[in-house]
Order: C-alpha cells, then structure tokens, then sequence
C-alpha cells in the first residue's frame, strides 16, 4: 500500500457519536483515509501515545476587524492554531463592513493568504442593497449577521428592523443559509442604559443592568416568532442568559429551526469573581453566577448547540470606566478550549465528547461544512487536535498572541487549565506542535457551503 503523507498513531480516537476508540489515523491528499488498530506508515508520524485526538474545532464567530487596525489575520490564526481551532468563520464587522460582494471581494484579496488555518466567511445585511444577500451566498459566505436593533457599538454595524428582518429571514430561506442574530431589545438597552448612567453607576455591574437579561429574552422571543413564520434557519449567538435557551428549546420543540451559541466568557467567568474591573466588559455582559450556573445545566442537557470565541482582541483602556471601555475578552482563540473544557470536565460533570459536539460537530452541520469539518471519518478533511486531557499549565497574558503588544491582556491570566492541545493538524498538516506555530502562513483554505445531510 501506497505510504501515508502523515499518520497519527496510538491515540484514544473520537469518532463520531463521542465513543473513544484506540486507534491509528491514516491521511493522504490532506483527507482522512484509514482509521485502524494496525500501524499506519507515513512520511510525518505523530505520537499521540496517552493522548485524546478530536476533531478540529469549528469556531463559528469569530472577529479580525479588518481595517480597524487592531488584529491581522496572521496573527488571529496563529493563536487559533495554538488552540486546537482548525476553521473559524469570521464576522462582517469590519471598516467598512462586509454587507456587500465588492466589500467581500476586497477583503479575500487582501487577507487570503494570511491564514494559518481554514476559514470561511459571514456576510452582512444591506438593506438598501437586499440582493446583495444573493450575491454574497453565490461569492461563498456560509451565513448572514444581524443585529436586532441598534445595540452595536455607535458606527460599528447598524440595526435591523423587523420589517427588514423578515424581508432577509426570506432570503436566507431561499438561500438555505443559515442568519445569525445578535438578540437584544435597542429600546430596552437604549432606556436602561441611560438610567443606569444617570445613577452614576460606572463598574461591571452597571454594564449587566444596562444591557439586561430580559432585554436578551425578548428579542429571541421576537426572533423565534419571526423564524417561525418564515421557515428559515436561525442561530442565536453569545447568549448570556438561561432564560433565553429556554426559549429556544421550546421553540425548537415547535418545529423552529433556531439554535443556541454561547461563550467561553459566558460560561466561565461572572459578575461576583470579576470585582469592580471595567475591563470585563463584553456584549452581552458578564452575568450572575446564578446564570452561568444555569447556562451550564443546559449545556449539559443538549439546549446549547455550540460554544464559540467571540474572539475580538480591542485593547483595553486603561484606567477606563465600563463607558468608555472597550468591549471584548482577548484572545480568546487561544484560550477557549483549555478554560471550557477544564471547567467542563473537572468542575461541571460535562464531557469531553459533549464539548466536541458544540465545538466541532454541531457548528460544522448548521453551517453547511459537515462531515467534510467537525468529524474524524474517512473522506473528512483531516483537521485533528491531539489532545492532553490531564495535565496542568498556567495560561500567562503575556504570552498569549496579540496584535499590540503593549496591551496585553486575558480575563484568564493565571488561570490553571488541565487540558490543553498538544499538537494542531490543518488537512493533513502540523500547524502547531509543542509549544510552537509551525505550519505555513497562506496555508489555510477558504471554504463555502455545500449542503448538509
């Protein structure tokens, strides 16, 4: 038999459906090709002996603020490399923002080359321009954004009505994408904020009672409404709230093609750990330990579809109040599966193989990418993270991958994490080993949908 291009040997292999298997992975042509109790031969052999290999992460939002100046993608892919993220999918909110097939075109000619790993894109709402919803499916993008209302920061990304939010749910049915939804009520948000700051309120707390949980709730209620009566496909991204899973799921049980995304920063860190630090601050906001405790209860019953960054590395002000603030966690790319997956399996009784179906597997099939990302099976792409499961380091701010290096920072700086990936393969490539960046700049391959079993 023809020599494998590489071969990943003596690791406890999870295939789809969650079982571990010890077993030897095949890849030539940068796909898997073999998965089998006998040894493979291969040009590259990687050791995975005590390990765990999982699929490559799926990460479905994903920000680089191309034209801001504040990320490059280089850099944004090295850190996804570093931690086991094998694909993201980027947002549209750039300078200008991608709500058109010129913007798109402009911005893959100006980063394409710039990727560790593989990469897709999200485009935005026009709605001035509506067809060009059309004309970006057709130039590749797996998803459309929106907000509901004008709840992004001033200029970043305008608002959508619900007269043009129908007129696109109708659009993103023909197309069979799926819309992504930025869920908060703009007149409650625009109401309380203004309260709160007449209050003279200024820390982490006044960002929550600004932005609050109901304001989150309804707006997914509204939405759930709207996909109901058009048929369309919807993902909720960064809920905050129990609440609003729990709308979702009794939607869902009506036939409503609507799923739940939530954040490392949602589930892992709260109002009453973060003191009085403006720094955390990130839309929606940090909420009580009482809601991420209730976020975790629904993870683990299946209610949370998939877990991604949100990565958007703004550099943190300092000295600034939660006003004048930047919103975002940092790099998150390279930080979100140590710190979900140690909470998850050393603290919250959520396993491993639950982790891989919100990290991999489910963004793969409600984006159209699946089985060719999010599986290990012959014929999938071999995107694959070897994976120490018990072991113990210290995440450092300092040395995780930033853009500007003067602003360094992580709501995770200090944080002991257990599991951690040891070595990163983009189809059928080390892109990350030991420690260290190894695969090729320009490297990573732009993907759109095909059609999902």
């Amino acid at each position: 038999m023809q020599k494998c291009d590489l071969s990943v040997l003596n690791g406890r292999v999870m295939l789809p459906g969650g079982d571990l298997v010890t077993a030897n992975i095949g890849v030539r042509g940068g796909k898997i090709i073999e998965i089998s109790s006998e040894s493979i031969d291969a040009e590259t052999i990687v050791d995975a002996s005590g390990k765990v290999v999982i699929p490559g992460l799926v990460d479905q939002h994903f920000h680089c603020w191309w034209g801001y100046g504040v990320e490059t993608h280089e850099i944004a892919t090295r850190a996804a490399a570093r931690g086991g993220v094998t694909t993201l999918v980027e947002m549209p909110l750039d300078r200008p923002a991608t709500i058109t097939s010129e913007l798109l075109s402009a911005k893959l000619s100006e980063v394409g080359d710039k990727y560790h790993v593989d990469y897709a894109a999200i485009g935005g709402y026009c709605p001035d321009r509506p067809e060009e919803v059309h004309a970006m499916v057709r130039a590749g993008v797996i998803s459309i954004k929106i907000f509901t209302g004008d709840v992004a920061p001033p200029g970043m990304f305008a608002g959508t009505s619900d007269g043009e939010l129908m007129d696109l749910m109708r659009r993103v049915k023909s197309e069979n994408v799926a819309l992504m939804a930025h869920c908060e009520n703009a007149g409650i948000v625009s109401a309380e904020t203004a309260r709160v700051r007449a209050e003279g309120k200024t820390g982490p707390a006044a960002w929550d009672e600004a932005r609050p949980w109901f304001a989150e709730v309804d707006a997914v209620q509204r939405l759930a409404t709207l996909a109901k009566a058009t048929g369309a496909r919807v993902i909720v991204v960064h809920i905050s709230t129990p609440e609003a899973v729990d709308v979702i799921t009794a939607a869902r049980r009506d036939g409503v093609d609507i799923w739940a995304e939530t954040l490392p920063h949602q589930l892992c860190l709260d109002l009453e750990s973060g003191g009085d630090d403006a720094r955390l601050k990130w839309n929606p906001p940090p909420r009580s330990r009482k809601a991420v405790d209730g976020l975790w209860d629904r993870l683990a019953r299946g209610e949370i579809h998939s877990i991604a960054s949100d990565h958007a590395p703004l550099t943190k002000i300092n000295g600034a109040d939660i006003w004048n603030q930047n919103p975002g966690a940092g790099n998150v790319l390279e930080t979100m599966l140590p710190v979900v997956a140690t909470e998850a399996i050393f603290k919250r009784g959520v396993s491993l193989a639950q982790l891989v179906e919100a990290m991999a597997v489910n963004p793969a099939k409600i984006l159209g990418l699946y089985p060719r990302k999010g599986a290990i099976q012959v014929g999938a792409d071999a995107d694959l993270v070897v994976l120490e499961t018990n072991g113990k380091r210290v995440i450092d701010g300092q040395a995780l991958e930033f853009f500007d290096q003067t602003a360094k920072w992580s709501p995770y700086h200090g944080r002991e994490v257990r599991v951690f990936p040891v070595s990163t393969i983009v189809r059928g490539t080390v892109v990350y080993q030991d420690g260290e960046v190894v695969g090729p700049l320009g490297y990573g391959k732009y993907l759109t949908k095909h059609v999902s079993p």
